[in-house]
Formats: C-alpha cells, structure tokens, sequence
C-alpha cells in the first residue's frame, strides 16, 4: 500500500462528493481560493480531482511539477492535455456514461418544450398579449421530424425517451452504425434539411469545433429549433444569438457555453431560449456515483492496482 497521497480539488465544493475519503488521502484544503492555493503550493499536489470544466492544459499542469494522476467525475476529458500527460507519465481517468440518461432527460424536455413553443406562449402571458389576442394555435409534434447529431451514450438515451413522443428521428454521426435503431442521415447538412430539431450530443474535439454554424443554423429554418447537450464549442454561439435575434431560427435550448460561465448580458435580448447552466449531468445522484469512481480509480493507483476507467 502506498503511502499518504496529497489531492486537490480543482472546485473549493468538491469536497462534499467524498463523505468518505480514505485516511490516506491528504485533502489540501484551499479557504475558497484554489488558484492562490495553487500559485503557493501547487509542487505538493500528488492527484488533482477534476470537474473536467476547468482548463488543465501545459501551462496548468506546469503548475503541479509533481502530479501523478488527475480523476475526473465527468465523462469528458477534452480540457485535458492528453499529450502533455502522456509525455509525464501522468495518469488520467473519467466516469464514462454515467450521467449519460441525466443529460438526456434535460435534452428531451428541452427539445419538447421547444418544438411545443412554450418559450414564445409564456412570452405571450407575460406581456398581456392574452387580453387582446386570442392564443396562436402551434402544431402538433408527432411525425415531426427530429435529427440526433452524434448516437454514443447519451444520443441513445435521447433516441429512448424521445421515441414515445411519436416523432420522426434520424441521426448522424461520423461513422454509421448498422444497428442503430433510427435511419442514418449521410450529411448533417442533409440532417439539418430535413428536420425540424436537432439534439446535439456528439464528442468535443477539434472535429467537431462550431460543427454547428451558421450554415447549418439557416438549414433548420425560422421553424427549426436547436438543443445543446455536448459542449460549447461545437456551436458557434455568435452566429446561433444572431439567428434568433433575427428569427431565421425559431428556438435554441443550451446547457452549455462558450466561454463558462456565459455572461447574462449576452442573453438578455435573446427570444425563445431555454438555458440551463451546464447541469445536465449534475443530479445528486450521478455527481456521487462519479466520485465514487474516481476515489476507487485513486485507491487503485495508489495500490498499483488497475485502474476502473483510465484515459491514460
């Protein structure tokens, strides 16, 4: 058995995930203030736990000439400088999957809720349209067509609770999937001609940087509406407020932002959004079953055990 470990975590509130943390673990505390903590004495910390929120790449991690392992309790990882751990030796784990059905619970009520127009029918109450004019009517959602961009873990969990709705899905991806249990769509210019939403939920990489533009934004249309679950860089966000603001995209619902967190003054003239501040996976109950991985991905290094989910 490994001797005491010194871990830090990269959000003062973590704490609260690990009720039981071993006795071995040396948790440096850091009075609200972990970048000051970082800049005094970064050189003690053995393994840093990540939200995966948080840049952690050559520059950052120069600032921990010591660390031997980042946990994360997310399943993403591309804020990580793979490369630069990669040539330290510096060992890397997620929680994969694991928040996957929490994500897509808020991308399906997001979706629904657009494709329903509740954001533009509470505008109508809140500013007494009601007392003049009669309600618009809107169209029913069943048989409307709804494109999934990206079928891993959490579009699968979208494909199954958007399916009892009774609208018309179809996907695509990088690379087809012969057992996928919707129709694949060959481009996702033809994806975003075709439908009236699309779910976006595909890996953040560089591929995939403003694979959203503004392109794909006028192919959905002033009655298109866009939900995204992913991160978000895979959205030019400047070209989506735009679109809105002039109505030649009809909705947009975020939980993520480019940068976070976004600032309230970008949004405020902004019509039919819905936004939610990056919690789509942040239920109490997945949040400690990802820091349950990550404290038996760290007993297991320091034990030289294998590890339960390693990136690296």
């Amino acid at each position: 058995m490994s001797p005491a470990a010194n871990v830090l975590a990269m959000h003062p509130e973590m704490h609260t995930l690990f009720p039981n943390r071993p006795e071995r673990w040396n948790w440096l505390e850091t009075d609200g203030d972990v970048e000051q903590f970082i800049n005094a004495r970064g050189a003690q910390v053995d393994v840093l736990v990540s939200a995966s929120i948080e840049k952690l790449d050559k520059a950052m991690l120069a600032r921990f000439p010591n660390l031997k392992m980042v946990a994360s309790v997310s399943a993403g990882f591309n804020k990580i400088d793979l490369d630069e751990c990669r040539s330290r030796g510096i060992l890397v784990t997620n929680a994969p999957g694991m928040n996957s059905g929490d994500v897509a619970d808020l991308a399906t009520a997001m979706m629904t809720s657009l494709l329903l127009r509740v954001p533009q029918t509470q505008d109508y109450i809140m500013t007494d349209q009601w007392i003049t004019a009669a309600p618009p009517l809107r169209h029913s959602i069943r048989d409307l067509p709804v494109g999934i961009v990206g079928l891993g873990s959490i579009g699968k969990e979208v494909l199954k609770r958007m399916t009892p709705f009774g609208v018309d899905l179809k996907w695509w991806g990088p690379r087809p999937k012969p057992d996928a249990a919707i129709p694949y769509v060959d481009t996702l210019e033809d994806l975003a001609d075709q439908c009236r939403g699309l779910v976006v939920c595909c890996r953040p990489d560089e591929t995939t940087h403003h694979l959203i533009s503004d392109d794909i934004i006028d192919r959905l249309g002033s009655d298109g509406v866009l939900v995204n679950v992913s991160r978000g860089s895979v959205v030019d966000e400047a070209a989506l407020i735009e679109a809105l603001k002039s109505n030649r995209l009809g909705g947009a619902g975020l939980d993520v932002f480019e940068p976070e967190p976004t600032n309230s003054k970008r949004w405020t003239d902004v019509p039919n959004v819905i936004l939610t501040p990056h919690q789509g996976g942040a239920t109490y109950e997945t949040l400690f079953a990802q820091a349950q991985l990550a404290q038996s991905n760290i007993e297991n290094f320091l034990d030289g055990k294998p590890l339960h989910s390693s990136v690296l």
